[in-house]
């Protein structure tokens, strides 16, 4: 594998969890990190945003001008009030959740693609990663019906985006881990609102991120699943 030279590089979502996690992997990796999100980022040159928000995005956008981008990290995500435990309520979620999480989790990151395409499309091999959801792989759906279709959803446009960038030499690649082992979901673990399982440890999704990014020009890894081997007992 080669090594990974990036000049470049914007996270989205790098205040807390894995975004925040891989920030501090590539901090001192690359030349120019740019960390995105709407509390303060711990490292990387900050830009306060709220990407539910379009004109959030367009000062994404405004903020980055005429710099190449290398790589687009679209790591944030959110999902509905007391999900993936018994607390969730499909019929007492709101309309509001459900129109954030897709706005979040789906539409967010296709904008902020059209918004840094000038941006990628100057860098010597541009490449953006999304964090997906084994939720999204076909008959494995949890019951968060807005986090669920979003995800799903996801795939789809990262594989649309995948032809109509091609001729732009850009690689999009998506990855669809189980859980986490954020201190989050370490915490929802220990407490007992998750089952007993072994959560995927965030070195390993820091490593499955090294290697997409370590690509030639000539190729392009367009999906990963990573699955837990220790997964919750149902």
């Amino acid at each position: 594998m080669t090594a990974i030279v990036i000049k470049t590089m914007l996270i989205v979502g790098a205040s807390r969890g894995i975004g925040a996690y891989v920030a501090a992997h590539y901090v001192n990796r690359v030349e120019h990190l740019w960390t995105v999100s709407r509390t303060t980022s711990p490292v990387g040159r900050w830009l306060q945003a709220d990407v539910s928000k379009r004109e959030d995005i367009a000062r994404i956008g405004a903020a980055m001008g005429k710099e190449p981008l290398d790589v687009l990290l679209y790591l944030g995500g959110v999902w509905e009030k007391g999900a993936f435990t018994d607390a969730y309520d499909f019929e007492g979620s709101p309309p509001e959740e459900t129109a954030f999480v897709l706005s979040v989790n789906l539409t967010a990151p296709i904008l902020l693609v059209q918004t840094l395409l000038p941006n990628l499309q100057r860098a010597a091999n541009p490449r953006a990663v999304f964090i997906g959801s084994l939720s999204a792989l076909d008959n494995t759906a949890t019951r968060e019906v807005a986090n669920s279709a979003s995800k799903y959803g996801l795939r789809g446009a990262v594989q649309a985006m995948q032809i109509n960038l091609r001729p732009h030499g850009i690689g999009l690649t998506v990855i669809n881990p189980g859980n986490v082992a954020t201190p989050e979901v370490e915490a929802d673990i220990a407490e007992g609102r998750f089952g007993e399982q072994q959560a995927i440890p965030l070195a390993d999704l820091a490593a499955v991120i090294d290697c997409a990014l370590a690509m030639s020009p000539a190729s392009t890894i367009t999906e990963i699943n990573l699955a837990q081997r220790r997964p919750a007992v149902s």
